[in-house]
Parts: structure tokens; C-alpha cells; sequence
């Protein structure tokens, strides 16, 4: 099963969620973050042989200011899906010729459906 969310519910304390990381500079700006909003957590990290995961348990009352920390994080190490610029900047002049041609296809064509 694919995982798109990098937070559960925990599995034993209903009232906490549980948000890990697999890189220790993220798991430090959201512990750094987290403290400057002053949101109370529990820290722990998972070290298995292939990787280390950083968890923290935060509260439910405070999981909406968390989740905003989170996509924060989440958004200052994000990689642009097209990483090339001149691929990226083909597909969208190659996507804006297809729209025109469709506006002016339609119009020529008498708005017939």
C-alpha cells in the first residue's frame, strides 16, 4: 500500500497523532517549528539498520497547527515534478498551443457541439 501522509493516529493514545520524517534536517525544522509555536510534543527516534525515523506525538488539540508546520516542512523540500526548466517550460507552451487551437476550433466550428 502506498503512503501519501507522513502522520497516523497512534497506535496506543487515542488522543495524539503521530507525524515521522526520514531525513534528520526536516525532523529538525519541525521540531524547530514546533517549538516557536509553542506546541507541546514527544520525541522519539526509530533506528533500524536501513534508516532512522524521527517521530513526535502531538496532541490532537494541536494537530491543525501541526499539520500547517508539517506541510511548511513538507513544502521547503519539495522537488518540482518536471525538474528540467526548458522540459518544463516545452510542456506548457505545448499545453497552451492545444487550448488555443481548441478555443479557436470551436469558435470557427459555429459553437456547434
Amino acid at each position: 500500500m502506498i503512503k501519501l501522509l507522513n502522520y497516523n493516529e497512534h497506535p496506543t493514545r487515542k488522543a495524539y497523532t503521530v507525524f515521522h520524517f526520514f531525513t534528520s534536517e526536516r525532523s529538525d525544522l519541525f521540531k524547530k517549528m514546533l517549538d516557536e509555536n509553542d506546541i507541546w510534543y514527544e520525541f522519539d527516534a526509530e533506528k533500524t539498520p536501513e534508516r532512522t525515523i524521527y517521530l513526535f506525538g502531538i496532541r490532537n488539540s494541536d494537530f491543525t497547527k501541526a499539520l500547517d508546520i508539517n506541510h511548511l516542512v513538507i513544502a521547503k523540500y519539495r522537488k518540482p515534478t518536471i525538474p528540467y526548466f526548458y522540459l518544463r517550460l516545452a510542456i506548457y507552451l505545448i499545453s497552451a498551443a492545444i487550448i488555443i487551437l481548441a478555443i479557436i476550433s470551436y469558435f470557427k466550428n459555429g459553437n456547434q457541439v
